[in-house]
């Protein structure tokens, strides 16, 4: 089985592609460039490098979520399209359950950050073999700190401040490398070969499969903070 898989949720950009359970090509980028505009051309230049052809994908892998709102809904569209065209599986798991894939085998328990803005994180908390312990959610350092209560491995792509602000309030905290520190297109295709929490949809089912964005955007709810006002009025 050939797997193509990409993940699109923050600015790094990870693209990987496995045979039989095999890695046989994984790059991933931090360019200027959006998404839009170099996905695409990334997977045909790996497909070339790799003398594979769209055509001999056997399933598509991406990651649904929590993320960069516009990263998500272009990674989700593009792995539609192709599996639409192709006419083959489409397989999703969180960005979370991903990150915390990276260092599954290093801590007892693994907490998966990534900033949400607004003084917020999203987070879930996982065992080493990636049993949801704490579901995806949000939430301030504070209230994060108050659920861990036992030695955890925190992993993300959060920046230093951050990693100090856990600290001054919680000492069992341990934190990942920083090699492992952002979402990884060779962590889906392991969970999808090890089985460690992945949904699959055939190519007429993938319609329904929405972002997990776990809360609104800020315009969205700049425009129903509007939409309360004039009603009030």
């Amino acid at each position: 089985m050939n797997i193509l898989a990409f993940d699109t949720s923050t600015s790094y950009e990870s693209i990987a592609l496995s045979h039989n359970g095999q890695i046989i090509a994984d790059v991933t980028l931090n360019a200027k460039r959006t998404h839009s505009e170099r996905l695409l051309p990334t997977v045909k230049n790996l497909l070339a490098q790799t003398d594979m052809k769209l055509e001999n994908i056997s399933g598509i892998a991406v990651s649904i979520g929590p993320g960069s709102f516009t990263g998500l809904r272009i990674g989700l569209s593009t792995a539609k399209g192709l599996c639409f065209g192709l006419k083959i599986p489409l397989y999703v798991t969180s960005t979370l359950r991903s990150l915390a894939n990276n260092a599954s085998a290093v801590s007892p328990y693994i907490c998966a950050l990534m900033d949400a803005g607004r003084c917020e994180f999203y987070y879930a908390v996982y065992s080493p073999d990636l049993t949801e312990i704490q579901k995806p959610s949000f939430a301030k350092i504070e209230q994060i700190a108050q659920t861990i209560n036992t030695e955890t491995l925190l992993i993300g792509p959060v920046t230093s401040k951050t990693k100090q602000a856990f600290l001054d309030i919680d000492t069992k905290l341990n934190f990942a490398r920083a090699i492992d520190c952002y979402p990884k297109a060779s962590s889906l295709i392991d969970i999808i070969e090890n089985k460690k929490g992945c949904e699959v949809y055939k190519a007429d089912d993938i319609a329904k499969i929405e972002p997990l964005y776990i809360r609104k955007s800020a315009a969205e709810e700049n425009f129903k903070q509007k939409k309360r006002k004039k009603i009030n009025k």
